[in-house]
């Protein structure tokens, strides 16, 4: 099956052996992949509506997986046993709903290992939400596919204490921390940014004026690009 560069890269950061939670399944397709790349012995597939699962269900049962996928209705890990599955993926929502769902279904997420997250809005909020919450991001991906940004991250509960920490939006939660020490498509995405930036700040500059609250945060989100762009062309 030829899936999309998205989907590609959600599949490529799934930990292998483990048994995994498709959660907001759709069709099925990373749940059918997974199991017949040999990424995962078994999955346990869900979606918050019937509609979508009647689709899953077709396409499992043509793929010959039926054994392997096991379909439910499930709001995020509520209808998930605390430890059914050992890693998840969680994709095509906003970061507001994957914040929610974690933050219900903590007992679920505290008993797995390493899972795959990509929240389709609110990136640093999200990656703000994690590191105030006790969760370490293992890995932070860009992915360009038809025309559009996706963020996969791997992400595991460590229930650290993030006494202390900074609670305001920071650099690494904007931009990962990794993809800033390391790139890997940090750089053209920054370009892509800050020419979305430069439009926003020529038009509130002019209908607004320089001293405009939304102007002001434009800029200075602006200078944050320059800032992090000059940071991985140091050398």
């Amino acid at each position: 099956m030829r899936l999309s560069d998205r989907l590609e890269s959600i599949i490529e950061m799934v930990p292998r052996g483990e048994i995994c939670a498709d959660i907001g399944c759709d069709h099925g397709f990373i749940s059918i992949e997974l199991v017949e790349r040999g990424i995962s012995p078994k999955v346990v597939a869900s979606d918050l509506r019937e509609g979508p699962l009647a689709s899953a269900r077709e396409n499992i049962k043509n793929a010959g997986l039926e054994d392997k996928i096991k379909l439910m209705i499930s709001d995020g890990f509520d209808a998930y046993e605390p430890g059914e599955v050992t890693t998840a993926v969680i994709a095509g929502m906003g970061g507001v709903l994957i914040k929610d769902m974690l933050t219900k279904g903590k007992e679920c997420v505290s008993k797995m290992g390493a899972f795959i997250v990509q929240p389709q809005s609110n990136i640093p909020e999200f990656r703000n939400f994690l590191r105030l919450n006790g969760y370490e991001i293992e890995r932070n991906e860009i992915v360009l596919d038809a025309g559009k940004y996706y963020f996969p991250m791997r992400i595991r509960y460590t229930g650290k204490d993030a006494a202390g920490e900074d609670t305001s939006i920071t650099a690494e939660d904007r931009y990962g921390a990794d993809l800033i020490e390391e790139d890997r498509g940090l750089s053209e995405y920054l370009k892509f940014q800050m020419a979305s930036y430069e439009k926003i700040y020529e038009k509130l500059s002019s209908e607004n004026g320089m001293h405009d609250d939304r102007t002001i945060e434009i800029k200075s989100l602006m200078e944050l690009n320059r800032s992090i762009s000059k940071q991985i062309f140091k050398d």
